[in-house]
């Protein structure tokens, strides 16, 4: 409703399994119309139909640092008061000024966008002083900025312990895989080997739910006793690991997988209707097959036969619904069912497999599946959008405007989706206000970006984040990008204006140091609707911050009783530092005090 997009949405249910939360990748707000239908419970009893007009309000509460958590020596969390959307750029500085390098993870966000992890490990980075971390441009999903900002919060890192970290267990975990938990969370990961044969580092990773646990993959299948040879872990204060060697048992598993479940699976991205297949356990895949045998369907009660020696069901590929779950494999239906692909029909498959076998090397050869054919639907457009990218050195997609310091452009590679391209809430400028964001029928790539005046208050480099467009078409939202330029502030010089005691001399102070691009005329003055002089090109001081205006004539007491105006001219070229133009409204009064 309200002309708004609802993004896609991605849901996911409690424990108890009765909250379901509703995620979108679009920032919600205004009316939505609600409806909860075809919901079961565990039991398989139908939930009444619900639906409701919800309004979200705007989100318009800037969001904060609420603290620090010190989770080793070493590291250490700078947490915010709800989810951003950008963490900024920050700064390390000691209480004196000077600057701290060598710490990393600003500006990456984790824990769901609630924190920032900050790796003080480096040796260039002082053990027991206070580091002063200043952050500036973080933003929350709406876009609000951090408030305050720049803001400052203190860190230090700690010095060791004086113990160092130890193996408590090594335990197998699967074919080629065993799991090795230390005494204490873990900064840096070890060196292992096996029977003296050293494990690739890049197969050697700390856990990322427990820093206390190692998991390690071999090369081979792991069966036997073997030598584990530990060493080098480093801990959160610097504490390192002293070798150790632990003798492991590894057992084989002899059993076959076995298929647990089948199932037809509409595939979100085509659309097409798949086989899936669920094992008890993970399988390994070598040149995966699978072949339909004698089987056959029904529909509108007539049973047809499949003959799976045909050269129709020669065997077709099959792999892996997702390489992070190697429990289930699928295949598209209309190429596994080839000339007996029958939409409506009820399917009684047999199969063989081949190249499917368990981590141990155990095959599994032939399995069935009961189902019912559907429809393959239009796959949807999935076309990613990104910035422009021309591989010219010196190119940026996002750009200040040369001649208008409140304007910005984005570049996108693909035309975009006006809905999502127009939210402002899309694009956040580090220390600005995007006010409005707009597409020109004359170039659907580019985006323009109006700042709200005087919200850029410094000129310098900021970040620019671009979150949640889509291309023209697709169902599919960005990658958020953000983008480090440098921005010139847009805040305008004003003015004020006094009558000389002389009754012809106009003096103009500026709020800032001005200067004139050219010789064009800049005012009319005006006593109500007489004029007292035209197209006067202002005097400018040598500082820039005064100016002088002579009348021709003495300013008549009639004419001061009425009052004295100054009225901006097109062509006025007088501006700041930065560019911008002298502010000036409809007129400015001049003062007779």
């Amino acid at each position: 409703m309200d002309s708004v997009t609802d993004g896609t949405l991605t849901g996911k249910l409690s424990e108890d399994g009765k909250t379901l939360v509703v995620t979108s990748t679009q920032l919600l707000e205004k009316r939505y119309d609600v409806e909860v239908d075809k919901v079961k419970t565990v039991t398989g009893a139908s939930v009444e139909k619900f639906g409701k007009i919800l309004t979200i309000e705007k989100d318009a509460v800037a969001p904060s640092i609420v603290g620090t958590e010190r989770i080793t020596a070493t590291k250490v969390k700078l947490k915010f008061s709800e989810p951003m959307t950008s963490a900024g750029s920050t700064t390390f500085k000691l209480a004196d000024g000077t600057v701290v390098s060598g710490i990393t993870g600003e500006g990456v966000l984790v824990d769901g966008g609630m924190a920032v992890e900050l790796d003080l490990s480096n040796v260039s980075v002082p053990v027991g002083k206070e580091i002063i971390a200043t952050i500036i441009g973080a933003a929350d999903k709406a876009g609000n900025l951090l408030t305050p900002n720049p803001a400052t919060v203190s860190i230090q890192k700690g010095d060791k312990d004086g113990v160092a970290p130890t193996v408590s267990s090594v335990v197998q975990s699967g074919a080629k895989t065993f799991e090795i938990t230390f005494s204490e969370a873990l900064s840096t990961k070890p060196s292992v080997s096996i029977d003296g044969a050293p494990v690739a580092a890049g197969k050697i990773s700390i856990d990322s739910k427990d820093a206390k646990k190692v998991v390690v993959e071999a090369s081979a299948v792991l069966s036997g006793d073997k030598v584990v040879t530990i060493s080098g872990a480093v801990d959160g204060s610097g504490e390192v690991q002293a070798a150790t060697n632990r003798v492991v048992k590894f057992v084989s598993d002899t059993v076959a997988p076995k298929i647990v479940s089948s199932a037809v699976v509409v595939d979100a991205t085509d659309k097409a209707e798949y086989l899936e297949l669920t094992f008890d356990k993970n399988v390994d895949l070598v040149t995966p097959l699978i072949d339909v045998q004698d089987s056959s369907y029904v529909k509108d009660f007539v049973t047809t036969s499949i003959d799976g020696d045909v050269a129709a069901f020669d065997p077709t590929a099959i792999a892996y619904k997702n390489a992070d779950n190697k429990k289930v494999l699928r295949v598209k239906l209309d190429t596994l069912l080839a000339t007996s692909d029958v939409e409506g029909a009820k399917y009684a498959l047999n199969f063989a497999l081949t190249g499917v076998t368990s981590e141990f090397g155990v095959a599994v050869t032939s399995g069935t599946s009961s189902f019912t054919r559907g429809k393959d639907g239009v796959a949807a457009n999935t076309t990613v959008q990104a910035l422009n990218d021309t591989g010219v050195p010196g190119y940026t997609p996002i750009a200040q405007s040369l001649t208008n310091n409140n304007e910005i452009t984005v570049a996108f590679a693909e035309n975009v989706d006006a809905a999502t391209a127009t939210n402002a809430a899309n694009y956040i400028v580090g220390g600005a206000i995007v006010e409005s964001a707009t597409v020109n029928s004359a170039n659907t790539k580019v985006v323009t970006l109006k700042l709200k005046a005087d919200s850029n208050t410094f000129t310098g480099a900021r970040n620019v984040t671009v979150q949640n467009v889509k291309a023209a078409g697709s169902s599919v939202a960005m990658n958020t990008t953000t983008l480090p330029i440098t921005l010139k502030e847009n805040v305008a010089p004003t003015v004020t204006a006094k009558l000389g005691a002389n009754l012809k001399t106009i003096t103009l102070t500026f709020s800032e140091v001005v200067s004139e691009t050219g010789t064009a005329a800049d005012f009319d003055v005006y006593s109500e609707t007489t004029s007292l002089a035209s197209n006067e090109d202002v005097a400018l001081a040598v500082d820039g911050k005064t100016a002088t205006i002579e009348l021709g004539a003495v300013v008549t007491a009639d004419q001061l009783t009425k009052g004295l105006a100054l009225k901006a001219l097109g062509t006025i070229d007088i501006v700041d530092a930065a560019g911008n133009k002298l502010s000036v409204g409809d007129k400015v009064v001049i003062s007779n005090n």
